[in-house]
């Protein structure tokens, strides 16, 4: 059966991700964290791609760029094969590293896009891994913080700096909620579609004046 052809994105943005086969933490170490950075880095010399945010989670990561479409599916393409190698080798075994192709996600306006920007720096918060962003080292958040671009393009920082007074803002700016629901890997897109429920059920005890969400159910 063929696969689905990608939708194309009229901005030339996508949120990207994949995920280690059968769930495995195959960014579990450290080592395995920076290696997949230096990939993302090494193979971005010389393509037109641009990154705005990222971040490394044990078995998955995000991915906020611009490309044209094929040469994105080159790039991960290329990257994703190496780190599959370097895997294998490192643990002494064969065979498929990540779960079927990436997902990708077309990001067709500013809100969606600042919107998935925090999405993929809290991930690691929302996910248990920290208590605050900043905390977590393999994300673009610090680039933001420190203003020197190490994976990210520096139209990513030029942009932040006309929307944000400052980094503080920036930062009050994550912790703000958001109603959105973004591609992730099926556990956290369920733990997406609960906070969401959850929230509305707030909303609607707040507003029938109940103390409980639950009473409304």
């Amino acid at each position: 059966m063929p696969r689905t052809a990608r939708r194309r994105s009229s901005t030339d943005f996508y949120h990207v991700i994949a995920r280690g086969i059968n769930k495995e933490p195959i960014f579990k170490q450290k080592r395995e964290k920076n290696n997949f950075l230096r990939l993302l880095l090494k193979h971005l010399k010389d393509r037109d791609i641009e990154i705005y945010a990222y971040v490394v989670m044990s078995t998955h990561f995000h991915i906020l760029l611009r490309a044209d479409l094929k040469l994105l599916s080159n790039y991960l393409a290329i990257v994703l094969a190496e780190f599959a190698e370097y895997y294998n080798f490192k643990h002494n075994r064969n065979g498929h590293v990540f779960q079927d192709r990436f997902k990708s996600e077309c990001v067709e306006s500013q809100q969606y896009f600042w919107n998935c920007v925090r999405y993929i720096h809290m991930n690691p918060v929302n996910a248990n891994a920290v208590k605050v962003p900043l905390s977590y080292d393999f994300s673009s958040l610090k680039e933001y913080e420190t203003e020197k671009c190490r994976i990210i393009h520096r139209k990513a920082i030029k942009m932040y700096q006309e929307k944000f007074p400052d980094f503080e803002d920036f930062l009050d700016f994550h912790n703000k909620s958001v109603k959105q629901i973004f591609t992730d890997v099926p556990e956290e897109m369920e733990a997406q579609f609960i906070l969401a429920a959850r929230r509305l059920l707030e909303q609607e005890a707040h507003l029938k004046g109940l103390s409980e969400s639950r009473e409304i159910l």
